[in-house]
């Protein structure tokens, strides 16, 4: 009966050590029946006074403790090694030092951009230059101040649309007048009357485009060329009305050919015309072509080739500056990510550090918990001792006091690892990362002044010696 309740008050006493927190002397006293025990063994003067081994019942209190040291030494331990492996694996990120290699690496890659794309931009700046050189000798030879002056993209195009708008128009206006003598009414009016218009329009604004501007050049020689070449113009206007309405009086008498017949009557009474509407028919005609002439010499510079010229150096200079502003693009989003780079490895760096700080306020916080274990359960074991011994005292009928109840007997010796560098890393870190807040601006203005060194050194010809048509072209400063 006694190893039975012995052996039942075990379970209680490791059942409560297993499951608590903290240690309560008093609780463990209860579970154990200490008073009760050290009584019993008092009834019968135990332990001897001359004995130096413990008791049962503090053998007992002994491994109780022990295993509530031993358990919550377990758990501590494990606290500490994740958190030395989260320590850990914040020491394996990249060195802060590292980010002092972003500029270095912008610079590399800006170099091997640069290298590939220069002897490109090489020749278009040389062409581009080239071009601008023959445009002003061009001005020079031909005594031309002014920028030329000619429709560009929509202009140019709204001026074609102009030139079939005319052929519609007077298509349209002359097939009412055709119709009057075809058998196929006003459809083969309106198919005839295109055809001819086509013929005197394009005509027209062909001889306008070409010849007739020669008036405006400043060589005596071609411009006597453009004055015959407006009056060869002019006279085939007024020749090509003259004919279009003999061709509509022969269509309205029903002549068997009536374009033969036109060209007889034309050469022998060019003005005995049958009817008025042959007159309107002449009047729309030649406005119609003067016009188309007057599309054909506005389609571009009035001096002749000097808008092909300009056209010409525009478009070399273009592919010039187009091919430096892709360059440009290629650079600014390169230092832009190095600026990204560097903004992420300083942010990176900041929360890594604020994780260090607080990874080793946690294994602070671990080593105070352990102390304090060690301590409490130093403490309670001094206690329950106390309570089973003066309770013994008590209650013998011998009166003495056994010896070695004036030690308090040590507990198994426990230590936890501790790594002691890890405060020092953090204040390196520390340290690199106030250093490199306080560079970030040099480094961001080294990425800046690396950017615009490369643009020089693409700029080949500089950029307002390079621009006669005063177009507008971006600094690379802006």
């Amino acid at each position: 009966m006694s190893a039975r309740w012995f052996s039942k008050k075990t379970d209680d006493v490791e059942n409560y050590i297993s499951s608590a927190q903290t240690l309560d002397p008093t609780e463990i006293a209860r579970r154990a029946r200490l008073t009760e025990q050290a009584q019993q063994l008092a009834s019968n003067n135990l332990p001897n006074p001359q004995s130096s081994i413990l008791s049962n019942a503090e053998s007992q209190v002994i491994q109780s403790i022990e295993l509530f040291r031993q358990k919550r030494f377990e758990l501590l331990l494990g606290e500490l090694q994740q958190t030395q492996a989260d320590i850990s694996k914040l020491n394996e990120l990249p060195d802060l030092q590292n980010v002092w290699l972003i500029e270095t690496q912008y610079d590399r890659d800006a170099t091997q951009l640069v290298s590939e794309q220069s002897q490109l931009i090489r020749g278009l700046a040389s062409n581009a230059q080239k071009r601008v050189r023959e445009l002003e000798r061009f001005k020079v030879q031909n005594k031309i101040q002014r920028e030329p002056e000619y429709p560009l993209g929509s202009g140019r195009f709204l001026r074609y649309c102009l030139l079939i708008f005319l052929i519609v128009v007077e298509a349209l206006f002359n097939a009412e007048f055709f119709s009057e003598g075809l058998s196929t009414g006003l459809l083969g009016g309106f198919t005839y009357a295109a055809l001819l218009a086509a013929v005197n329009v394009l005509m027209s604004f062909f001889l306008g485009k070409t010849l007739v501007r020669l008036i405006f050049h400043s060589d005596p020689a071609k411009k006597a060329l453009g004055l015959l070449s407006l009056l060869l113009t002019l006279t085939f206007v007024f020749g090509m009305a003259l004919g279009i309405a003999h061709i509509r009086d022969q269509l309205v008498i029903e002549s068997v050919n009536p374009a033969r017949m036109a060209l007889t009557t034309l050469t022998m009474a060019p003005f005995d015309l049958g009817d008025l509407f042959s007159w309107l028919l002449l009047a729309v005609s030649i406005s119609f072509a003067l016009g188309a002439m007057a599309d054909g010499l506005t389609i571009d510079d009035l001096y002749p080739g000097y808008g092909a010229q300009a056209r010409k150096t525009e478009a070399a200079l273009n592919d010039y500056m187009d091919e430096l502003d892709e360059v440009r693009q290629d650079l600014e989003e390169m230092k832009s990510t190095a600026l990204a780079e560097l903004d992420r490895s300083i942010e990176k760096a900041q929360s890594s550090i604020a994780e260090y700080r607080n990874l080793i306020d946690r294994k602070k916080q671990i080593r105070l918990k352990f102390d304090q274990m060690i301590h409490d359960s130093n403490r309670v074991l001094e206690s329950l001792l106390q309570i089973f011994r003066t309770e013994n005292e008590m209650h013998r009928t011998d009166g003495l006091r056994p010896a070695y109840f004036n030690d308090i007997p040590r507990l198994k010796p426990l230590e936890i690892p501790w790594v002691e560098h890890d405060e020092q890393q953090l204040i390196l870190h520390t340290r690199l990362m106030q250093t490199l807040t306080s560079q970030s601006q040099d480094i961001r203005n080294k990425l800046n002044e690396t950017f615009l060194r490369f643009m020089d050194r693409l700029t080949y010809v500089p950029i307002e010696t390079l621009d006669p048509l005063k177009t507008d072209h971006p600094t690379w400063q802006d």
